[in-house]
């Protein structure tokens, strides 16, 4: 008995001690982190602990280290010192001091404010160096950007204890801008050197372009990289590299290199389209498929841009057919450079615009933006349409970059963010043009695609010459939200002398209105009303056709004009490939002056390129009749010679009544054949050898010529062609084969400026 009451008094004990024990360490696990925080003078100290949410709570080494780490990256102190005694942590922090001015000096190309918006953007609001030299570097890209290249900027402060506060100076020394000397293309074998300088944005003075803005940008030469290359990959060169060089010059110009490696060119074998989700009735596939076909018939090598367009149209005919939310996904197969492309239509879970916030427009309105969108607040939207508003404001030529992206609100509910970056959009020009036909002209040019940030289009032109002076205004702007149509405002007056050729001189005075729209890619249309007021001046009275005597004095009329125009051809100022037709339409409203006409012209050229080889051929078709069933007015009628009919002068073949009285015809059909080879090797400034036949006719009066006949005409010749520093140089020598006693022939034609 007494033994079992010992054993349970250890019993007892060794209870007791365990549960102390475990009340000790339960004591000691539920202790609380204890921080204390020194030497925050400016900084309080919740806003530190805040920092410090997401440290791990095991106290060792790696604890303290992260606490530093933490708090050093918050740019609030210059040092921090932690020490850890037991659960209890003391942080010993010394702040930076804040700034409490920015003070610039000798910066004249940049405004304090933009400066300090810069500031404001990287948040620079203490003495923190790594911050500051931040500051420095994006001060120097924005400077980089408008060509100064060899800024250097210096700073120092002003402490003030009391606060802990600094001022801060900055001492800009901006430099000269740096220009562009020369561009070099290496490595182009089936595009032109000219062709490539016309799609990039660097440019080189010279004296056909005097006035072109060759400052050094490095941004511009990364953007130009990237031009090249997507012009290659649109023509089908997938596997092209472009890689820029820059030589940097002692008279602060650079000499810039690309160098282009173009690899293969690729082929677009197949295109196929699938509706595994059977969404699409079985008519849209149809007419999908026919579009298809239609595509692969004209379009032998892969184009992504054209491709765009095929896809835009397979996503309209979708829509037409009463479906809304899908997706077409894209996909590429590649074989032995043959490219096959496999289009999916796919349902989707409707997304609706929730706002539309547009950034980066400082200059541009709000509205020229969200006028191009086919979407507003509360509309559907989905990927296809989000690429087509970035190929819309990319087409306005007002931006150097467009980005469109999401941002979500909920489930079914984004955000879209357009954030664009502007560019230069105005453009002086000043040219001569020298030539045996139009003898010496002086050409003088404003044009401004954004006037004053609207949109709106302004083109001012001056033209003068011996026999012809000329001045265009033309203003352009959309003409509504719901279309893609442009409403243009013009007045034109010209003076022209046709005292050796006809016996009289014109005075042409015309204002109008007009809307023009794409109707795709490469088809444009526009309709124009015209009120044109004309003033003959005899200057030869024996001489001048009876019927310019008859309207000699002033004459008013109204023209409506309707035009068609299509365009392959490719960019630059050296036609080398594709197809252009312009069909033009102009109807003379009969008036007490004027008795009326219907006059239609079509202009028909094509382009093919071969290695250094390029062969064309020009066609033009024109008809005019009178409404009244009377003469028709010699400027009005067509005539035939000069550019259009080689070996002989301008209106010197055709109907006349004498060496001073022209009188042209009311038809006229006229070919031109050229074939080009160019003799330079890999030259900015190519030397073509140019051989022609040419081929026209010109028929039909009221009343007829005293020296008339419907005969053809036809001349053969050769030429050169320089495209030069100072513009475009052509000689050519035209024979004619088949011409009238009467014709005035010019076998020698020499121009600067004007070669076609």
């Amino acid at each position: 008995m007494k033994k079992l009451r010992l054993n349970y008094k250890i019993l007892k004990y060794v209870i007791i001690s365990i549960f102390l024990i475990f009340h000790s360490l339960k004591s000691f696990a539920t202790d609380e982190i204890i921080f204390k925080i020194q030497g925050n003078q400016f900084t309080d100290s919740d806003v530190i602990l805040s920092l410090l949410k997401n440290i791990p709570q095991t106290i060792n080494e790696e604890f303290s280290n992260e606490i530093i780490k933490t708090l050093n990256k918050s740019n609030l102190f210059s040092d921090v010192t932690v020490n850890i005694s037991g659960s209890e942590i003391t942080i010993l922090v010394e702040e930076f001091p804040n700034i409490n001015n920015l003070y610039f000096n000798n910066n004249e190309r940049l405004k304090d404010e933009d400066l300090k918006i810069i500031a404001q953007e990287i948040e620079l609001s203490n003495y923190n160096e790594p911050k500051i030299n931040s500051f420095v570097n994006e001060i120097q890209k924005l400077y980089q950007s408008f060509g100064y290249n060899n800024v250097s900027i210096d700073f120092y402060e002003e402490y003030f204890q009391k606060n802990n506060t600094v001022d801060l100076y900055f001492d800009i020394n901006e430099g000269d801008i740096t220009k562009i000397n020369k561009i070099f293309i290496n490595g182009n074998k089936l595009i032109s050197k000219q062709d490539i300088s016309e799609i990039i944005s660097s440019k080189t003075k010279s004296f056909r372009n005097m006035f072109a803005n060759n400052n050094y940008k490095p941004p511009n030469i990364e953007r130009d990289e990237y031009l090249i290359a997507n012009y290659y990959r649109n023509i089908g060169f997938l596997d092209v590299q472009v890689k820029s060089q820059v030589e940097f010059l002692e008279s602060n110009k650079v000499n810039v290199y690309f160098n282009i490696s173009e690899g293969s060119q690729y082929l677009l074998s197949k295109i196929s389209f699938s509706d595994e989700k059977n969404i699409i009735d079985q008519l849209t596939i149809d007419l999908i498929n026919s579009k298809i076909n239609i595509f692969l018939d004209d379009n032998k090598f892969f184009s992504l841009d054209n491709l765009k367009v095929l896809k835009k149209e397979i996503s309209s005919n979708i829509v037409e057919s009463g479906i809304e939310f899908f997706e077409i996904e894209s996909f590429e197969k590649i074989e032995n450079n043959n490219v096959s492309i496999f289009f999916e239509a796919l349902p989707i879970v409707p997304k609706y615009t929730n706002q539309i916030n547009i950034l980066g427009n400082s200059r541009t309105f709000d509205y020229v933006i969200r006028r191009e969108l086919e979407i507003i607040e509360g509309d559907a939207i989905y990927a296809s349409q989000i690429e087509s508003i970035r190929d819309k404001l990319n087409s306005l030529r007002l931006f150097e970059s467009v980005r469109v992206s999401e941002q979500y609100v909920d489930e079914n509910s984004v955000n879209l963010i357009i954030e664009v970056e502007e560019k230069q959009t105005g453009s002086f020009n000043a040219g001569v043009s020298v030539g045996t036909l139009d003898g010496f002209s002086i050409v003088t040019g404003l044009k401004e695609r954004n006037f004053y940030g609207t949109g709106r289009s302004l083109d001012i032109l001056v033209n003068t010459s011996e026999d012809k002076n000329e001045f265009k205004f033309k203003t352009t702007d959309r003409l509504s939200y719901e279309n893609d149509a442009d409403i243009s405002y013009k007045i034109n007056y010209k003076q022209q002398d046709f005292s050796k050729a006809s016996s009289y001189k014109l005075d042409t005075f015309s204002s109008g209105i007009g809307i023009g729209y794409k109707i795709n890619n490469n088809l444009y249309h526009n309709i124009d009303l015209e009120y044109v007021l004309k003033e003959y001046k005899i200057t030869n009275s024996s001489t001048a056709s009876d019927s310019i005597i008859n309207s000699s004095g002033n004459n008013m009329s109204y023209l409506f004009k309707n035009n068609f125009r299509y365009s392959t051809v490719n960019p630059g100022f050296i036609p080398r490939t594709g197809n252009f037709l312009n069909f033009n339409n102009t109807i003379e409203t009969p008036t007490s002056s004027s008795n009326g006409y219907i006059r239609n012209l079509i202009t028909l050229k094509q382009y093919y390129s071969r290695d250094k080889s390029v062969f064309s051929l020009q066609t033009k078709l024109g008809n005019i009749i009178s409404l009244n069933n009377n003469d028709i007015l010699t400027d009005d009628k067509f005539s035939l010679g000069g550019r259009w009919l080689r070996g002989f002068d301008n209106f010197g073949a055709g109907p006349r009544n004498s060496r001073t009285s022209y009188v042209g015809g009311n038809n006229i059909a006229v070919t031109k054949l050229d074939y080009s080879y160019e003799i330079s090797n890999n030259s900015n400034f190519p030397i073509f050898i140019n051989l022609f036949n040419d081929y026209g006719v010109i028929w039909e009066n009221k009343t007829t010529p005293s020296q008339s006949d419907n005969n053809l005409r036809a001349s053969a010749g050769f030429g050169v062609k320089y495209y030069s520093p100072i513009g475009p140089i052509g000689f050519s020598w035209g024979f004619p084969l088949i011409d009238e006693e009467y014709d005035i022939k010019r076998m020698f034609l020499f121009s600067v400026g004007n070669i076609d």
